[in-house]
């Protein structure tokens, strides 16, 4: 075996892993340019680390394949060099390989050398002390479409695997990775690009192979739009197919992005190949706006035990709440027309999570607007939230034990979303409103009405948007008739009944939402300016009244 050797990686040399943990219990063994197979050439050999740490037999293994437009690129980058690292340090073992590239040899013999990667693995796993039903792939670019291949095709009898070394061994994986992978090639004139089965798009179908899709929003290599109408398909045929989408462009999960996309890798191959790791809790993850512009950059994520809402927290909530005196208050958020998505408001909702807060909103994850498939929602999924909120909080088993207040929880909702809120008015467990855009005036709606401003027992804002929004007259009417808690009237006044939700950073409507938290729930005195003393500087074409208020 040519130019093989072993390298022994100790633990100081990762930033990832602790300073405290001994260099004999996370130490690895790195085996270079081991030949899986010979009857091809000499490009077709992987390294190998193996931890020497924990235990040694039915561990998970993870495959590497390097990108480069299937040209180009090697094995050797030092991103997948570090990756193989990384991921063996957190307990996989780990293979990274070389395939034969065009010019050497074409399509599909890439794909043939990956299912041979695979087989090669799973001959050799009592050895390795790998189990062979947890292996995992990750590819990006080039390496994610052969990646990905590697899931939807291992039964396709579409590819040469009789001179494969190893074929009396299947070639199935626990899941994929793809960052940035083509689905189809997307460009005509170009015979093998035109052949469906050596594509995804060729495989669609109820897959039982789980899938990780990561991809860059301006990707000028790989469009979105393929590899989004790739997911939908897939998704509708019923596989499962994650997908995180960040704003970036061809290198997201190479050396973009990786403070979303590592982490998201991490959970989903903690989920797949290490049997549900309980420290894994979401199934889906978003970056809408980029994060937010607050100190925390965050993320919408679908969790496992809330499924029919999204979550809008930090990215690292661990840190967020170590810096936020411990613990994270939480926005609960209706939507308007009382329907189940919140992608219209993700802007707002990203932001106001990156500042230091925990958002619940009303219905799933959507990665693209269906509004097709929207439905109406009742009113007592805010008591559903509510009570997820207690269940996280009451159990140290639970995943945001440590990092959410129940204490201080607010209500928001926009239009029919705020009479949701208004609905659930006398729920003690609320601590103040937002009521964006809606008033209840004489009508009744989503089981709210005049009566339920008798139900008030904590501060509540109204936010409007100038006499050419809808709800403006009915706020009016509110703002007059309650009596017993303090209430303020915030007025937009040239922003309508949309506000400004949809703007980066979710407008000058978020940035007062924000305010408002800041001070009802943590209690900062800045926003008293702005709420005690009419200080609009910082909100041109704003008003603002109150009334009620007995700490002044």
């Amino acid at each position: 075996m040519k130019n093989r050797k072993t390298l022994i990686v100790a633990l100081f040399l990762l930033l990832a892993v602790g300073a405290t943990a001994g260099v004999g219990e996370t130490s690895i063994k790195v085996t270079e340019n081991i030949a899986y197979r010979t009857d091809v050439g000499a490009s077709t050999v992987l390294d190998l680390a193996e931890p020497l740490f924990g235990p040694q037999q039915d561990r998970p293994a993870i495959l590497i394949i390097h990108g480069g437009g299937w040209s180009a690129g090697s094995k050797n980058d030092h991103v997948y060099r570090s990756l193989m690292v990384d991921y063996a340090m957190k307990g996989y073992v780990v293979c990274n390989m070389n395939y034969r590239l065009i010019g050497e040899a074409d399509p599909p013999a890439c794909i043939e050398d990956v299912r041979c990667a695979i087989r090669w693995m799973k001959a050799n796993a009592q050895r390795l002390g790998i189990d062979p039903g947890r292996i995992g792939t990750f590819g990006h670019s080039a390496g994610g479409h052969l990646s990905l291949m590697a899931g939807v095709a291992a039964d396709s009898k579409a590819f040469n695997d009789a001179a494969d070394p190893w074929k009396q061994f299947d070639c199935s994986v626990a899941c994929a990775v793809g960052g940035a992978p083509p689905t189809e090639l997307g460009r005509p004139g170009i015979p093998w690009g035109e052949r469906k089965e050596l594509w995804p798009i060729g495989y669609i179908g109820a897959s039982k192979t789980p899938f990780l899709v990561l991809q860059g929003g301006e990707d000028p290599v790989v469009r979105p739009n393929l590899t989004e109408d790739w997911v939908v398909k897939m998704q509708r045929a019923g596989a499962q197919v994650d997908y995180v989408k960040v704003h970036g462009q061809h290198g997201v999960a190479f050396d973009q992005q990786l403070e979303f996309t590592r982490p998201a890798m991490d959970a989903f191959f903690a989920r797949c190949l290490k049997h549900d790791d309980p420290t894994v809790n979401f199934s889906q993850m978003k970056v809408p706006d980029y994060g937010g512009s607050g100190p925390y950059k965050a993320v919408a994520t679908r969790e496992k035990s809330l499924p029919d809402f999204v979550v809008y927290r930090p990215m690292n909530i661990a840190a967020a709440a170590a810096r936020e005196q411990g613990k994270l208050p939480v926005m609960l958020f209706c939507n308007g027309g009382c329907m189940d998505t919140s992608i219209g408001y993700e802007n707002m909702l990203t932001d106001i999570a990156s500042y230091g807060y925990m958002v619940v909103a009303i219905g799933e994850l959507q990665m693209l607007a269906r509004h097709e498939q929207d439905q109406h929602t009742p009113s007592s999924m805010v008591g559903k939230a509510l009570d997820w909120i207690s269940q996280q909080t009451a159990s140290p088993a639970a995943p945001y034990y440590k990092y959410i207040d129940a204490e201080k929880i607010a209500a928001a909702g926009h239009s029919c979303g705020g009479a949701q809120v208004l609905a659930n008015a006398a729920d003690a467990r609320l601590k103040t409103y937002l009521i964006l855009n809606a008033g209840m005036g004489k009508m009744t709606m989503a089981d709210a009405s005049a009566k339920s401003l008798r139900q008030l027992h904590a501060p509540i804002l109204y936010l409007v948007g100038g006499t050419t929004d809808v709800a403006w007259a009915n706020a009016q009417m509110d703002y007059k008739a309650i009596k017993r808690v303090p209430v303020w009237l915030a007025d937009n006044t040239k922003s309508g009944h949309g506000g400004t939700y949809e703007q980066p950073n979710g407008g000058d409507n978020a940035r007062m939402v924000r305010a408002w938290l800041d001070w009802q729930l943590k209690g900062k005195k800045e926003p008293e300016r702005l709420f005690l003393e009419g200080d609009l500087k910082d909100y041109p074409g704003f008003t603002i009244e109150h009334k009620n208020n007995v700490k002044e």
